[in-house]
This record gives structure tokens, sequence and C-alpha cells, in this order.
């Protein structure tokens, strides 16, 4: 995602990225999401399922979502947090991925730092992890995010600025919050771009080499995730393993657990199974542990604003998670402080207890 294809709009007393103007309201743009939308009810009504094959539990969590209004994380104290992550907990949430500990684009940083003391600075991660770490969850933290891997072309510059901002971030939260957290959440997202690109593969996989590399040099003990997003590319989804590897070369995750972007339309439910077996292969051949990222969500109109986001239909989610069953270790979620939170009717439903595996959903 280069520079021009997005705007920052300010909202209350932080900010979010979303489309440039256009992008989202075009004929074209509206057409796609009418097929996915058609594509992804024919795939539901032709196999409705009463069973659900797995449970979601673990969930992002954030100071605010970086490109809508959802929870606004930012305001909560430490009590907030115990309130919102007990609700989770209760509902069998055992895992929490704080998403970014700092936005780069968005100029914010959420905890106490020197080297980010520019940006504008909310106190979140500290009253988070005390939280968290109260009601006994496993907590993954996220150090700087950025659209950096959605650049189409990328160079040493970019790059070396990138390391250097990520490994400087982890370096202050371990100073501050050691202990506190048990892995690491690589927080910029990328995916498979439907072709193979060597220089773009060479840099990514220099990127994940030189930052994965410095965090096992400092603890080997933190677990490292990461979050990749799921295109289909029709005819082109053979070189995905291999593009994957080539980035994986000179460092891996220990846990890959790609976004299932049905929520977000990259992909439709009848082409999902396809892409879910070409990650377990990446995962088998890496030996990584592969979990699944159930989007809950889905894109509604105005597209072209913050409050384009709504709790997705039952059905769906079911079969997203039906889908990943029998290939995947774990399911997890972006993201439950907001969809189906009584605080926030916007979010346009309620959370499905079967998803949970049968618990209550307040």
């Amino acid at each position: 995602m280069a520079n021009d294809q997005y705007q920052i709009k300010q909202l209350d007393s932080y900010s979010v990225f979303l489309p440039p103007v256009g992008h989202s309201d075009s004929p074209a743009a509206m057409a796609r999401r009418q097929a996915r939308e058609e594509a992804n009810n024919t795939y539901v009504k032709e196999n409705v399922a009463e069973e659900v094959k797995g449970q979601i539990t673990g969930s992002f969590i954030y100071a605010h979502p970086p490109n809508y209004r959802g929870a606004e994380a930012v305001t909560y104290t430490q009590q907030d947090w115990k309130r919102e992550l007990a609700r989770l907990k209760g509902f069998g949430i055992d895992t929490v991925i704080y998403q970014a500990s700092v936005w780069d684009e968005l100029h914010e940083c959420y905890y106490k730092s020197e080297l980010f003391k520019d940006y504008k600075f909310f106190n979140v991660v500290e009253p988070m992890l005390a939280a968290a770490n109260e009601l006994g969850l496993t907590i993954f933290l996220g150090a700087v995010g950025s659209v950096t891997c959605w650049h189409e072309k990328l160079n040493n510059q970019i790059i070396d600025g990138e390391v250097a901002k990520q490994i400087g971030c982890f370096d202050e939260l371990c100073k501050s919050f050691a202990g506190g957290f048990h892995g690491i959440y690589f927080s910029p997202e990328s995916t498979y771009p439907g072709f193979r690109d060597a220089a773009l593969e060479n840099f990514l996989g220099d990127l994940y080499g030189r930052f994965f590399n410095e965090i096992r040099s400092r603890n080997d003990q933190l677990k490292i995730m990461m979050s990749p997003a799921t295109f289909y590319h029709a005819g082109k989804m053979d070189d995905m393993k291999g593009a994957w590897l080539a980035m994986f070369s000179k460092a891996h995750p220990d846990i890959l657990a790609p976004q299932d972007s049905i929520g977000c339309g990259c992909i439709t439910l009848d082409k999902q199974v396809e892409a879910l077996k070409i990650w377990r292969s990446i995962c088998d051949e890496a030996n990584i542990e592969f979990w699944s990222n159930v989007e809950v969500f889905e894109c509604c109109a105005p597209y072209i604003d913050e409050t384009s986001r709504r709790i997705a239909p039952h059905d769906r989610v079911v079969a997203q998670i039906n889908n990943a069953a029998p290939y995947v270790s774990k399911f997890i979620t972006w993201e439950l402080l907001y969809y189906g939170n009584p605080m926030y009717p916007r979010s346009g439903g309620k959370l499905s207890p079967r998803w949970f595996g049968g618990a209550e959903v307040d």
C-alpha cells in the first residue's frame, strides 16, 4: 500500500487510514463486492452445517483499529482492560494479540518511548499488560505497525529503516515490560501478490530475517507470530508456496496465522480450502505452527468512511471455521473488543456462542 493508496483521517483524539476518495465506491469495486457476496451466499446455502468443527480461542486487541472506528481502547484504564479482557476470557479466549505498540504512518505511540517521543502518546500497553497478566492470558505483543510490506517496490533504504524501527521498539518493550508478554507479533501485513517477484521476495526476506533473528538472539523463549493476508489469484496460486518459502529463507515465524480474508473480500468461501492447503504445505515445509485468523466481520456501506465494518452472519463464519478445521491447530480472530460488544451497537450484531464452543457471549 503506497502513500497514494490511503488517506489519513482524524477521529476524536486519534487517526485512521481510509481508502482514497473514489477507491471503494467505484462501479468496478461495487461489482466485485456483489460477486463475492453472491459466491459466499451460494456456498453457505450449499454447505449448511449444524456442527461447528472448531472454536475461536484467541483475539487481536489494540489501542484502536487502524482503519475504522471500533473500540476506542486509547481511553481504557487498567480496570477497563480487566473488564473487557475478562469478558473475552469468559467465552473461551485464552490468547490475545496486541496489534501494534506504535503506528508509524499515524504517528502514534502506545507506550512511553524515547525512540518515538515525537509521536502522539497514548498510555495503552502498560495497563493492558497488567490486566491481561492478572487474568492469566497468553499475550503476543506487536511492535511497530506500518504499511511497509504493502509497498509494491521496496529498496534497501526502506528495509533498513523498518528494521531499525522494529528492533528499537522491541528493545524498548523488553526494557519496559520484561516478562510481561509471551511472544512478539510482527505487525506489518503482507501477502502473495499473484506473481513471483524476486526483488520483492528478497527485500521482505531480508526484513523478516534481520528482525526475527534479532528477537531470537535477545530472547529465544519468545514465540514470533505473523498474520499475512490471503488473496485469491485465479490460475496463479501455484506460486504462492514458493514465494513465501523464499521470503522465509533467512528466518521464519514460529506461528503463521493467515487472515482467511473472507470478511474483507479478498477471497471467497469456495476458494478457501485451496488456499488453506497451500498455507498448510508452507507451514509443514518450514516447520511453522499453523493457526487460522477467522474474520468475523464484513465490510459494509458506506465503504469509503470509518464506519464500514459490522459483524458477519453466523452461517458464514461457521463455514470459515469448518473449512479451516482439518488444517490448523488454533483459531483466532480480528477482533472481539468491538464486534458483538454491547457497548458498541454500531458493530451490528451479537457474537454467536457456537463460534466459541457454546460459551455465553454477552
